[in-house]
């Protein structure tokens, strides 16, 4: 072998070297592993109603907060990490508030219940929770509540999901907008449906 056809190839092995680095630091860039189950969910105290999937819900049951004093709804909902590696949830991104009617996730805590519930008595402050492939952890979401300004023209908002960030391989911090298997309704004029 020539030392041309050395470098030819060594320059070739090289080429698909960083070739293969790049798409493995653009796959592992864009790793979004987290999802909620579409079992094992609850709503906390201050529920107004509990409506099944409707037209226009995505097939996902509807919570109607009780407007009342309480400013914030609870929810739990399992938290599932689908992905090859474990990743540590650090917490919620920021949420951009909007103008009246609005609702959006404030908090995320955790529970000692060992059953999906949002029960005031179970909660407590969320930390860092480290799911490997395949783990399950439940989690409770609060939901900031605003209705001051709100008019029978604009009377409702909804929330269907939330901004997680988590780590993984030690390297990498994302932000995932994970889809809740209900969604959460504030209904500001007119009150939350009767009956369910």
């Amino acid at each position: 072998m020539t030392a041309r056809n050395a470098a030819t190839i060594g320059a070739s092995v090289a080429v698909a070297v960083v070739v293969a680095a790049v798409a493995l630091w653009f796959y592992l860039g864009t790793y979004k592993p987290l999802r909620a189950l579409s079992t094992d969910y609850a709503p906390g105290a201050g529920i107004g109603a509990d409506v099944q999937p409707v037209t226009g819900s995505g097939g996902r049951p509807v919570f109607f907060p009780a407007i009342g004093r309480r400013r914030t709804f609870d929810a739990a909902f399992t938290l599932h990490n689908s992905g090859r590696f474990s990743v540590t949830v650090t917490g919620l991104a920021a949420t951009t508030q909007t103008p009246a009617p609005w609702i959006g996730p404030a908090k995320l805590l955790a529970t000692t219940s060992g059953t999906v519930s949002a029960a005031e008595r179970d909660l407590l402050p969320f930390r860092r929770l480290k799911l490997a492939p395949g783990d399950d952890a439940i989690v409770v979401v609060r939901f900031a509540l605003r209705c001051r300004g709100a008019t029978a023209a604009d009377p409702d908002a909804v929330a269907g999901d939330v901004r997680l960030r988590y780590t993984y391989l030690s390297i990498f911090t994302r932000t995932a907008k994970v889809r809740l298997p209900f969604a959460v309704t504030l209904r500001c004029v007119g009150g939350p449906p009767a009956s369910p």
